[in-house]
């Protein structure tokens, strides 16, 4: 195995590392698009003509390393003048009025931010009829690209406004949403209208929409097509199996979006800073930081890429998670602040304090709600008709039903605000749970039935890897209406032969999967049954069996 001992800059200065840590975006052999004009670079700078040049040669240093490299694209929309939208004739999108932070610390000190003057407002407009015309009359001043079939493997969730109009041919409009670029600037992204067209051709679409019949642009919209490892190449640290050392974040490992790349910088920063800094004490390798699938969104995304690889820009999206039910916003700092702390990623005393005070305060506050207990039909007169349910009538009565305060909450169209405003009402020194722990005792009441089955269903799933997939199944809208359209794509395209092997598929999520299995099983015991009905036979055979 090769070992990575540094980076040689352009003017030939080296500078040593135990670790290096690669993070190209979209400058890897980048190669920029608009119209038909095609030409080297990563980006143009901001609210600039100018072009940030791309790294070419570090794409064949990868390939004589024996890396395997693929091609994907991405876009971005013009940058339009916001003196020149009529911003009266659109719709307003306000910011929200009140803004916890993503800062647990400033929650549990109960810090919130009121709205106030210098929150940005968008607004939106929309296509119509007479801008698809003019998107599709121009589709041959597209650019040709470089990607699979010379189509280009963009982003499949942020299709540009041409690929929206040639897929969906009976739409008569598309949201787009004008978002400032900040407060001190005049500078409007239009959301949702990327497309490389000529200058000329961006401006006459942009013009048909309305509120932008006077726009101006600022800069032109661009395609850019660059070079990306494939990720199935990498180790869950993200370190490079044939390079030691080498470590990979961002869009050189297939991905789309900032959160995504910031994700990945996170996981290959501690990685390669913490055994970095061992080998220079000859404390030897650290042990790795790798987050599970169980843990968060982050396990969720390395896992993903790791394994299946890509071969279109990957996107996180919360259905990719088998476990989505316990990776919530109110219990992040639960699940991972003691991981970061084990590891060295933490280390602010306030955190941890705070941490093990909101840990207290959410265990204190289910032991109350599960010591309290009411006969149904008293929850139901003191709180209403859906905190007694299907149990409040006189036979439930007479034989003396109860139901903790827990039970009560775990019911539909009933909050923890309302159940303790129950319990204030019987017991007057009874005090609310604090807001710094409001939403995790209820999300953790409200999931706790469905999660007990998320488990069941995964296990039943781990179980069933090597199940055959029926090769007659149909795969449409009609069979499984709750598949995405991307699913449905992938199964079709790949008609996987066992669950094993659909499980090794990019883009379709263990729920999906789970669903699809119990299709087939539910199939096969109708079959059984019918056979059974028409006289047995010889029913040896069978389409749900385990693969050999």
């Amino acid at each position: 195995m090769a070992t990575c001992t540094g980076v040689k800059l352009g003017d030939g200065t080296v500078v040593g590392a135990h670790n290096v840590v690669v993070t190209t975006g979209t400058f890897l052999g980048g190669t920029l698009m608009c119209g038909k004009e095609r030409y080297g670079g990563g980006r143009h700078l901001r609210d600039s003509e100018e072009v940030e040049p791309p790294s070419n040669g570090l794409s064949l240093q990868f390939a004589a390393l024996g890396l395997q490299l693929g091609r994907l694209k991405t876009g971005t929309p013009a940058r339009v003048d916001g003196k020149t939208i009529d911003w009266n004739v659109l719709e307003k999108q306000d910011s929200d009025g009140i803004h916890s932070g993503f800062d647990h610390v400033r929650q549990f000190n109960g810090d919130r931010m009121p709205l106030e003057h210098n929150f940005i407002t968008c607004a939106k407009s929309s296509t119509n009829e007479e801008t698809h015309k003019v998107v599709w009359d121009n589709r041959h001043l597209l650019p040709e690209y470089d990607g699979d079939d010379g189509k280009g493997q963009g982003p499949r969730y942020c299709p540009s406004i041409f690929k929206k109009v040639e897929r969906f041919p009976d739409r008569k409009g598309h949201n787009c949403f004008l978002e400032p670029e900040g407060i001190n600037t005049d500078v409007v992204y239009p959301n949702g209208m990327s497309g490389p067209y000529p200058p000329e051709i961006q401006l006459k679409i942009l013009r048909t929409m309305e509120g932008m019949g006077g726009v101006e642009l600022v800069i032109p919209g661009y395609d850019v097509e660059y070079d990306f490892v494939d990720p199935i190449q990498l180790t869950h640290t993200l370190e490079t199996k044939k390079v030691s050392g080498l470590f990979l974040a961002g869009q050189i490992c297939g991905t789309t979006g900032y959160e995504e790349a910031g994700a990945q910088g996170i996981v290959a920063g501690a990685n390669a800073g913490k055994s970095g800094g061992m080998a220079l004490r000859g404390e030897g390798r650290a042990s790795p930081f790798i987050l599970g699938r169980d843990e968060s969104y982050i396990g969720v995304l390395v896992d993903d890429l790791v394994t299946k690889g890509t071969k279109e820009p990957y996107r996180m999206f919360t259905s990719r998670s088998e476990y989505r039910l316990s990776l919530r916003a109110d219990n992040a700092d639960i699940r991972l602040t003691r991981k970061g702390l084990e590891y060295g990623l933490v280390n602010d005393e306030e955190r941890v304090a705070a941490l093990d005070c909101r840990e207290a305060i959410v265990e204190d506050s289910l032991e109350k709600l599960q010591s309290f207990s009411l006969l149904v039909h008293e929850w139901s007169k003191l709180g209403g008709e859906n905190m007694g349910g299907k149990f409040a009538h006189d036979a439930v009565k007479r034989h003396g039903k109860r139901k903790t305060a827990l039970e009560i909450l775990k019911m539909p169209k009933v909050g923890l605000i309302d159940v303790e405003a129950v319990m204030e009402t019987c017991d007057g020194r009874y005090e609310s749970v604090p807001k710094a722990a409001f939403d995790t005792v209820e999300a953790q009441i409200k999931y706790s039935s469905y999660l007990g089955r998320q488990e069941r269903d995964m296990a039943s799933w781990r179980r069933s890897q090597g199940v055959k997939i029926p090769p007659d199944l149909t795969f449409d809208r009609a069979t499984f209406p709750t598949l995405s359209a991307e699913e449905l794509q992938k199964f079709n395209s790949f008609r996987p032969a066992t669950f094993a092997e659909a499980g090794n598929i990019s883009g379709i999520t263990p729920q999906s999967l789970v669903y699809v299995y119990h299709y087939v099983v539910k199939r096969q015991k109708e079959k059984d049954r019918k056979r059974g009905a028409e006289g047995g036979g010889n029913t040896e055979t069978r389409e749900v069996g385990t693969s050999r």
